[in-house]
């Protein structure tokens, strides 16, 4: 039986070759613009929202952030969303939407 140290050398170690990046997209697909928010704004209402139709945690935490800070905020969602439904649950949590 040899030792692990003896068997990598006879074997070698199998290296996977790197991933591509992907080129970014230039289209933008679906997005909402959070303009401002409204007293009483239900802030992780807001972020799990976004997150639930597409938007990954970090876009969602930062947006909502932003947007507490009344800057205007352009967050990307997956493909398929229902635009105006997004805008009307965003609504009714407080924020405002473009």
């Amino acid at each position: 039986m040899s030792t692990l140290s003896e068997f990598m050398e006879r074997v070698g170690r199998r290296v996977k070759a790197p991933a591509k990046a992907r080129e970014p997209s230039s289209s933008r697909g679906r997005v909402v613009v959070l303009k401002g928010w409204r007293k009483g704004m239900n802030k992780g209402g807001v972020t799990l929202c976004l997150r639930k139709h597409g938007a990954s945690l970090r876009d969602a935490f930062d947006a909502t952030n932003k947007t507490l800070e009344d800057e205007p905020v352009t967050v990307a969602l997956k493909r398929g969303v229902n635009l105006s439904a997004v805008k009307q649950e965003l609504r009714e949590l407080g924020a405002v939407v473009d």
